[in-house]
Order: structure tokens, then sequence, then C-alpha cells
């Protein structure tokens, strides 16, 4: 079969030397959402009897997709592993993978097949300009255009026997690599067909990451990756693995704070569940993906499980994006950007603040300098949609610039014994006025429900401003203050160790904050330039007699 020339990617990462790479950094903090395209396993299947993937991960998708506020959600599960018989890729003497049989992971969304993970089951061979010596590999990951998967995975190649007990694996390092090639957020942005990301760790622990187009047939390697390839898991030892998985069930046994919120959930009859497939794993990052089996009925995202540092998925649940970053400079204008901090006033004398997260301890400070530039606005709006949490003491800074009086925002329960129902009385949590000035004209806090966690609290604290009205959607409803514990294996996991309590004694879990003023999106309503609920908030503001400016 005639090799077909390969491509080059635009490198977008953290590390990306392009503007165009850096508009798409990430946007917060990332979690999975989940989807299964149809199947059609008889139909796809060549008389040859090998798999068309192009027909499985069916797209209508001609050209790529840039755009960060369209990144797809995408999903990953054990009926995406494949066996493949070969993989080879050539660009003169730039490039060339050889790999014989192999297990093939794919990641797709709704639009098709984004992302592949390949492990050899024997020889992987890697020849190319980073090393004059031929180099093995221990696995190639690749970034496409979602109609490219059946010209890198020709039919003949794919059959449907491949090893599914490395869903783990190829998850972590999906999750690991994603960070370096078109995502936004961890979310698959889309490449156009040219262009193709080529992600490689060598058994010698280096990292070769190529930027491939086909149309110019070169591949250029970017050297910044070479020092940070994804570590290698522990290898798998039965006595460690019954070591870390009773020590896994025992923590959250004595410490677990929720087990009163599922009552559905029978922790003893999990374990006698889990505890056999767990120890019949054959290897580390296998036993992790059985033991986060054993904790997603628990239906709590501040449950981390990590194999070498690399992220296990435990729980996730899909929350609705109600934000455009793309559409804000068209709707206010001239856009600045202090930090994590953007703002804006409009012409009207309307200020705007976004803010990206609490988890940097320079955050506060920017949040004020920039209110300082919000002195002689006529109203306010705070934008925290894609806040995805980090320091409460952090976001409780900023929050009491608009407060008069110290406020009850929260309450925390602790557990402090042995059984599921041992707590702690329930404790105040309260934000006090800070600052030299406050602001006390009309503000609009846009808030939806990829705010989570210490961000949900600073939603709470802001009702406790008079002048404040939350709008939008409600938020993520998920805190739980964890204890990060470490366990055999190179393992580690958080344990929630309190039930965070809204002001009127509700638990914040799968509820979180209501808005005051509820929006509804309408079809199409983030797309392209447009962001409705901005829109929705600044004509709101026109609608009233906002007060004038003394001068």
């Amino acid at each position: 079969m005639p090799r077909r020339k390969i491509r080059k990617t635009v490198w977008l990462t953290r590390n990306a030397f392009s503007e165009r790479a850096i508009r798409l950094l990430l946007i917060s903090a990332l979690f999975f959402s989940p989807y299964s395209p149809p199947r059609t396993d008889a139909a796809e299947t060549k008389a040859t009897g090998g798999i068309d993937l192009v027909t499985r991960y069916s797209t209508t998708l001609i050209q790529g997709d840039t755009s960060a506020e369209r990144a797809r959600a995408w999903d990953f599960t054990a009926k995406d592993i494949y066996k493949i018989t070969r993989f080879s890729l050539q660009l003169g003497t730039d490039l060339r993978v050889e790999i014989d049989a192999a297990d093939l992971g794919i990641g797709h969304c709704k639009d098709g097949a984004v992302w592949a993970a390949v492990i050899p089951r024997g020889g992987g061979r890697l020849n190319s300009s980073a090393n004059a010596k031929e180099e093995t590999i221990a696995h190639l990951w690749l970034r496409f255009h979602p109609k490219e998967i059946s010209t890198l995975f020709p039919p003949e190649t794919v059959s449907s026997d491949g090893a599914t007990n490395l869903w783990s694996q190829m998850r972590a390092i999906a999750s690991h690599k994603m960070n370096g090639s078109w995502q936004a957020g961890n979310r698959a942005l889309i490449p156009e067909p040219k262009d193709l990301t080529v992600d490689i760790d060598t058994t010698n622990g280096a990292r070769r990451f190529f930027v491939v187009d086909n149309d110019a047939h070169n591949a250029k390697y970017i050297a910044a990756f070479e020092s940070r390839p994804m570590k290698p898991a522990p290898v798998f030892k039965k006595e460690a693995a019954e070591a870390a998985f009773d020590q896994i069930w025992e923590v959250f046994d004595r410490k677990y704070a929720m087990f009163v919120l599922r009552p559905e959930v029978d922790w003893n009859k999990l374990r006698d569940q889990y505890r056999p497939n767990a120890l019949a794993a054959k290897s580390t990052y296998e036993f992790a993906g059985v033991c986060a089996e054993m904790l997603k009925p628990l239906r709590d995202l501040h449950i981390w499980l990590r194999v070498a540092g690399a992220e296990v998925p435990v729980f996730n649940r899909e929350r609705v994006n109600n934000a455009n970053p793309a559409a804000r400079a068209a709707i206010l204008g001239k856009l600045e950007q202090t930090g994590r901090v953007a703002w804006a006033v409009t012409a009207d004398k309307i200020g705007y603040i976004a803010i990206y997260g609490w988890n940097d301890q320079r955050i506060p400070g920017w949040c004020n300098e920039v209110l300082e530039q919000m002195r002689d606005t006529r109203g306010l709006i705070v934008d925290v949609r894609l806040n995805g949490g980090g320091s409460e003491d952090q976001a409780m800074e900023f929050a009491g610039r608009f407060l008069n009086k110290e406020f009850v925002y929260a309450f925390s329960q602790y557990r402090n014994g042995p059984k599921h129902t041992d707590f702690t009385e329930k404790f105040e949590r309260k934000v006090k006025p800070v600052g030299p000035w406050r602001y006390e004209r009309p503000v609009l806090l846009l808030i939806g429900q990829k705010c989570m966690s210490s961000n949900e609290s600073f939603v709470a604290m802001m009702t406790g401003a008079p002048n404040v009205t939350t709008m939008g959607d409600h938020t993520c409803g998920s805190s739980g203050n964890p204890e990060m514990v470490n366990l055999p294996l190179d393992m580690t996991i958080s344990v929630p160790k309190w039930i965070d309590y809204l002001p009127d004694g509700t638990p914040l879990d799968e509820r979180g904050v209501q808005p005051q003023v509820l929006f509804k999106a309408q079809p199409g309503a983030f797309e392209g330039e447009r962001d409705d609920l901005l829109t929705a908030a600044i004509e709101r503001f026109r609608s009233v007699n906002l007060p004038e400016i003394s001068r």
C-alpha cells in the first residue's frame, strides 16, 4: 500500500510560541463530559475482517475548528480499544515510526475520533531527527482531524480484540498528553486535515514531540517536551495492591463525610464486589481503574485518584457551559487583562470583571487593582462562570469588597467518628467587609454550572451584599475540603472530609447555588460572537436607572 504523506500541526500548549496557541489555553478546570456515538459493527466491518474506524466514529467535518468556545467534550471507554497488526509513519529523514502488533485506544466526540493512543505489544521503533540512534517506543499518542483516522489506521490492520484492561492507562496517557496539542480546558479542538501531532514516550525516558504538516511533507521536532514524559507506573505487585485497596476502603469508611448523602450506597458490598477484581489486575493502571469503579457510586467530583501523578478518572457529570469568552470584545469593546482577571468598561460606564480562578495568591491583588478602575462605573458585572475554584481565603478577600457587614455564607460539618453518621456540630463560615472602600452600586454576578468548589463559596459570600444579584444558571454543587492520602504503588487518593451547607442549611452537594435571575439559553446562545447571558446582563442594566457618577 503506498505511503500517505503526513503533515504538520500547529503546536497548542501552555508553552506554545504563537499568539494563536496562547488564545487556546485552558479556560478552567477539566472534567470530561461523556458521549457515545452510535455503533454499526456489522456494516463497518470490511470483507477483509478489519474495522473501518471512520465508519465507527463517523464525522461530517471537512475542515478544522480551533474555536475555544466550540471545543468538544470527548469520551473513551473500554469499547474503544482495538488491536492493530501494525502502524507505520514516515516523513523522509525527519520521522519514521514502525510498530508491530499493538493495542489502540480511540478518544472520540460527537464529531468523530479526536485522538489515538498506541501501546506496542512487542516492538516499536523510532528513527528521527531528535536522536541519531534508533529509540524504542513505550507508547505513541496522536492528534488528528476526525476524517483522517482510517488513513492512519487502515481497516485491514484493525480488529476488535484489544486489551480492554489498558483503559485506565490509555486514559491517563490522553490526560497527560492533551495539554500539549489542540485542546482548550481538556476539550478537543479540531485541527485541519493536513495537521497531525505525533507524541512519543520512549523506553529511555525521553519524550519526542513532533508537529507534522502533510502539505509540506515535514515533521518538526519540539525539544521543549523532551524532559516531560509521562512518569511510568510502578510494577504491579499483588501484595502492594492488596494493601492499597484495603487502605482506600478503610480511609473512606473512617473519614469520608458524604455517605449520609448517599444512603443507597452499600460500602461493605462495594468492597466485596470490587476487591477480587482489583487483586486480579495485571497492571497498576488496571488496578487503579477497578478502584475508581468502586468509588464512582459516591458521585463525588472531589474524589481524585492518581497513579505516578497521572489522573485516573473516577466520576464525572456533564455540566452545561453558559459562557463564551470569544464574544466579549464584540459585546463590551476593548478588553484588558491583568493576570487571570479580564476587565472592561463600556461607553455608558458599565464595568465588567471576569475572574478565572481562586488558585493563585496574586488573584485577590489583581482583582483589587481592577476594582480601582471601576470607581466611576454606574454598575458592575462580575463574571465567574468559568471559575472552577481554588482557595476560599482568596475568594473571601475580594468578596469583602462588596459587603457592608459580616455575613454567614456557609456551614461546615466534619466526620469525627467510626460510624458514617458521626459528625461534629455545624461550624459557621463567615466573611466580613475588607478594603479601603466597598463597591456599593448595582452588581450582577454571572454564574453557571462550571462554578465549582471554592468559587461556589464566593458566590454564596456575594449573596450577603444587598446590591448584588446573581444571574445565570445554578452552580455545580460540589465541595469537600479533601485530604490527600498516599498509597502503595505510587498512588494518591483524595478523601472529602466535610459536608458544605448553604446559609439556609441546605447541603450544597448536587444542588449548588441557585441564581436569583434564571437565564434559559436558546440554541446558539454561546457560539461565534454570541454570549447571550452577558448581553442580557448589559441590557438589564440599561433598562433601569443606574446611579449617575458624581463629579
